[in-house]
C-alpha cells in the first residue's frame, strides 16, 4: 500500500471515531486475515440537565460539582465527559425560553446497555427531585466503525 493511502485510511477512521463519539482508549481491533478494522458498537448516550430551579434562581457550580461527585460519578468511574451549554425553547406562551445547562455524554458498549440505562434513570430520578425539575432530557445513539484497507 502506498503511504500516502495508508495515511489516508488512518485519517479516515480518527474521523470516524471523532464522530462516533469513541475515544481513542476504545480503538478498533484488526483482523489480521482481512486486513480490515472493526469496532464493537458502542451507544452515545447525552443527558442534558437544565440548570434554572422553578420558581427562582439556578443550579450553582458548587450544588453542580456535589450532584458530579455524588451521583454521577460512583456510577461511571471508568469516565465521562461533561460540557456547558446553553439551551433554548419555545415556551407554551409563545415566549423563547433560555437556560444554561450541563451536557453529560457517556460512550459504553452496546453490551453494558441495561446496566447503564438504569444508572442514566437513578441520576435523572435524582436531579429532577433535587432540583426541582420537570424533566431532564437523554438522548441515545449508537454507532459502528468498519475501515477496510
Amino acid at each position: 500500500m502506498r503511504p500516502y493511502r495508508a495515511f489516508f485510511h488512518f485519517a479516515v477512521l480518527l474521523f470516524l471515531l471523532t464522530q462516533s463519539g469513541a475515544s481513542l482508549a476504545a480503538m478498533p481491533r484488526a483482523d489480521q486475515a482481512s486486513g480490515s478494522i472493526t469496532a464493537e458498537k458502542y451507544l452515545r448516550t447525552e443527558v442534558y440537565f437544565g440548570r434554572n430551579i422553578p420558581g427562582g434562581g439556578t443550579v450553582s457550580e458548587d450544588a453542580w460539582d456535589a450532584f458530579v461527585d455524588e451521583v454521577i460519578t460512583p456510577r461511571f468511574p471508568d469516565g465521562l465527559t461533561i460540557l456547558d451549554a446553553d439551551g433554548q425553547w419555545l415556551n407554551k406562551d409563545g415566549s423563547i425560553a433560555r437556560e444554561k445547562s450541563k451536557v453529560l455524554v457517556l460512550v459504553y458498549p452496546r453490551k453494558a446497555r441495561k446496566s447503564v440505562d438504569r444508572k442514566i434513570e437513578e441520576l435523572r430520578r435524582e436531579y429532577k427531585a433535587r432540583f426541582r425539575q420537570e424533566a431532564v432530557m437523554r438522548i441515545d445513539l449508537e454507532r459502528s466503525v468498519t475501515v477496510t484497507f
